[in-house]
C-alpha cells in the first residue's frame, strides 16, 4: 500500500506540472518560449502515463500488457545493429580515451600555432603600412585594424598557453604504455573475466553435455551399422545441436549478468559466421553430403590426391585417408578438403603403389635403383654404388616406374651379315640360345634363369637382324646392367666361334648421271 501512495503522490505532482506547463503556455510571449514549453510537456506527459502504466500494473497484480496499445513500428536494421555495437563502440572509446584527448590536444595546438603565426605576420604588416600612409584618416583606419587583430593575435596566444599547459599537464600525469594496458587488462578481467568465465563454462557444459547424451544413446540404443545412414544423421544432429545448444548458452549467460558488451562480441560473431556461411553454402551443402556418405567421395572407394591413390578408410566429421602401401601411410583431412574430388570403387586387383620398400626399379629418367623407402611425402631411390635420389611422391610416379623385383625381360637385337642368310632362320638362332643359356648358367643359378630364346627378327638394311630374350627372376634385379651386357659378350663370342661376321652400317653414295657428253668450252680468243 505504501508503494501505491508513493506512486499516486508523484501521478498527482506530474499532473499539477502538466497544469503548470499549460498556464505557462497560454501567457507565452514568444514562439521560442512555446516551443521550449511543448518540448517540456510532451516529456512530462509521457513520465505521467508511464507513472500511470506502472500504478495499474502493480495495482491489479496481472500482466495488462496485451490491453496497452501499441504503436506500430517499422524494423530498421541500421538502428538495431547499431543497438547492438553501441556497447562496443563504449567499451573501446573507454580504452582510448586519454590517447584521443592527447591527440586532439595535439591537433589543436598545431591548428592554433598556424593561426598565431597568421596573425603576428599581419600585425606586422599593418604597423608598417599605418607608419608609412599618407593621409591621417587613413593612418587612423589602419590603427584601428592593428589594434584588432593584436587582439586576435593576443588571445590566440593566450589559447595555444593553455593548450600546451593542459598538454603537459596529461603528460605529466600519463602512464606508460605497459602500465596503460596492464591497468585496462586488470580492469577488463576484474569486471568482466567472471561474466568471459562463466559463459565459458555455459558453453562446455551444453557442449560436451549433447555429445555425451549423443554417445551414451548411440551406446545404450538399438544397435545399428556404424555407418548407416541413419547413424551418420544422428551423429550430424548431435554435432550442430551440442554447437548451437553451447552458443545459445552462452548468450543467456551473457544476457542474464547484464554484460551487454560480451553479449555484443558474440552477436557480431554469430553475424559474421552466418554472412559466411550464405557465401558458402553451396560448399557447405557438398560438405554435408560427403558426412552422410552421399556425395561424390563415398567411404571405403579410391580416391586419388596429389597423383597418389588412397582408400577412404572412414568419412564423418573428418576423412580417414589409408595407403597400406606408403610407410605412415594414413592421414586425416577436414572432410571439406574432399569438395569437388571423385572416388570409385577399386578394383580387385588394382594396386594401391606401384613398388614397395625394397623393390628394385627402373625409371623413365634412367636412373634404376632399390627403393629405401616410400612415404605419402617422397620416396628414395639407392642405386648401386650407393648414391641416393629423393624424389617427391607425384614426381616418382610421374616417372612410371618399371619393377625389376616381380621379373623382367632383358631384350638384346644383334644383327650377321647377310652371308649367313641361309643359316639366320634356323641354325644361328639355335646355337646363339644354347650359347646365352650356357652363359648365363656360368655365373647364375639356373633357376633365377626362367626362358632363354633367340628368334629372328627382321631383314634390316645392312644386316639380318636376330633378338636374344631372357626372362630372369627378380631376385637377380640388382644385376640386371650387367647380365645385359654380359649377354652382349656371350653372342659377340658366339660369332667369333662360328666365324659368323658381324656388318656394320654402310653408306652407298649415288651420283647424278649427265644427259649427254660434256662439251669442251671454246678456247678464249685473245
Amino acid at each position: 500500500m505504501l508503494s501505491l501512495e508513493a506512486l499516486y503522490k508523484s501521478i498527482l505532482s506530474k499532473q499539477r506540472e502538466v497544469s503548470a506547463i499549460q498556464s505557462q503556455l497560454l501567457s507565452s510571449p514568444d514562439e521560442v518560449t512555446r516551443a521550449e514549453l511543448l518540448d517540456s510537456l510532451r516529456r512530462v506527459k509521457e513520465e505521467e502515463d508511464r507513472l500511470n502504466r506502472q500504478f495499474m500494473e502493480f495495482a491489479v497484480g496481472v500482466d495488462i500488457s496485451d490491453f496497452q496499445q501499441r504503436q506500430e513500428e517499422s524494423f530498421d536494421w541500421e538502428q538495431e545493429l547499431g543497438a547492438i555495437l553501441q556497447p562496443i563502440l563504449d567499451e573501446i572509446k573507454s580504452a582510448t580515451s586519454e590517447s584521443r584527448i592527447v591527440s586532439q590536444l595535439r591537433s589543436d595546438i598545431e591548428d592554433i600555432a598556424d593561426l598565431h603565426e597568421t596573425a603576428e605576420a599581419a600585425v606586422a604588416n599593418l604597423e608598417e603600412l599605418a607608419e608609412n600612409s599618407m593621409s591621417p584618416e587613413l593612418a587612423a583606419h589602419l590603427a584601428s585594424r592593428v589594434d584588432e587583430w593584436t587582439r586576435r593575435r593576443d588571445d590566440l596566444a593566450n589559447r595555444l598557453t593553455a593548450l600546451e599547459h593542459q598538454l603537459d599537464n596529461r603528460m605529466s600525469t600519463r602512464k606508460s604504455i605497459l602500465d596503460s594496458t596492464t591497468g585496462y587488462a586488470e580492469t577488463f578481467v576484474r569486471t568482466r573475466g567472471l561474466n568471459l568465465l562463466l559463459g565459458v563454462l555455459g558453453f562446455c557444459a551444453v557442449f560436451f553435455g549433447i555429445r555425451w547424451l549423443g554417445a551414451l544413446i548411440r551406446r545404450l540404443g538399438p544397435s545399428r551399422k556404424a555407418g548407416s545412414f541413419s547413424t551418420r544423421v544422428g551423429a550430424l544432429v548431435f554435432q550442430f545441436a551440442s554447437v548451437a545448444g553451447g552458443i545459445l548458452a552462452t548468450l543467456i549467460v551473457f544476457n542474464l549478468v547484464g554484460d551487454w558488451f560480451l553479449l555484443g562480441i558474440v552477436i557480431l560473431f554469430l553475424l559474421g559466421v552466418g554472412w559466411a556461411g550464405i557465401k558458402t553454402l553451396p560448399q557447405q551443402i557438398e560438405t554435408v553430403k560427403l558426412m552422410l556418405n552421399i556425395g561424390a567421395v563415398r567411404e571405403g572407394e579410391r580416391i586419388v590426391m596429389d597423383g597418389t591413390p588412397w582408400k577412404l578408410d572412414s568419412l564423418s566429421l573428418a576423412a580417414r585417408l589409408v595407403n597400406p602401401e606408403l610407410e605412415g601411410g594414413v592421414m586425416t583431412l577436414p572432410v571439406r578438403l574432399l569438395v569437388g574430388m571423385h572416388s570409385r570403387p577399386p578394383g580387385p586387383h588394382e594396386e594401391w603403389f606401384p613398388c614397395r620398400a625394397g623393390d628394385w626399379v627402373v625409371l623413365a629418367d634412367g636412373r634404376s635403383g632399390r627403393i629405401a623407402y616410400q612415404t605419402p611425402s617422397a620416396v628414395q631411390v639407392v642405386e648401386l654404388g650407393g648414391s641416393q635420389t629423393m624424389y617427391q611422391t607425384p614426381d616418382f610416379l610421374a616417372q612410371t616406374p618399371k619393377v625389376l623385383s616381380t621379373g623382367y625381360r632383358i631384350e638384346v637385337p644383334f644383327g650377321i651379315d647377310f652371308a649367313h642368310r641361309s643359316e639366320a632362320t634356323s641354325t644361328i638362332p639355335a646355337r646363339m640360345q644354347e650359347a646365352v643359356a650356357a652363359g648365363l648358367a656360368s655365373f647364375l643359378d639356373p633357376k633365377l634363369i626362367q626362358h632363354v630364346s633367340v628368334e629372328f627378327a627382321r631383314a634390316g638394311s645392312s644386316s639380318l637382324d636376330l633378338c636374344a630374350l631372357v626372362d630372369l627372376h627378380g631376385d637377380t634385379a640388382p644385376q640386371w646392367e650387367s647380365i645385359e651386357r654380359s649377354i652382349h659378350r656371350i653372342l659377340v663370342d658366339a660369332c667369333n666361334q662360328y666365324n659368323w661376321n658381324i656388318p656394320f652400317p654402310q653408306l652407298t653414295v649415288h651420283t647424278a648421271q649427265s644427259d649427254g657428253p660434256r662439251k669442251n668450252p671454246s678456247p678464249a680468243k685473245k
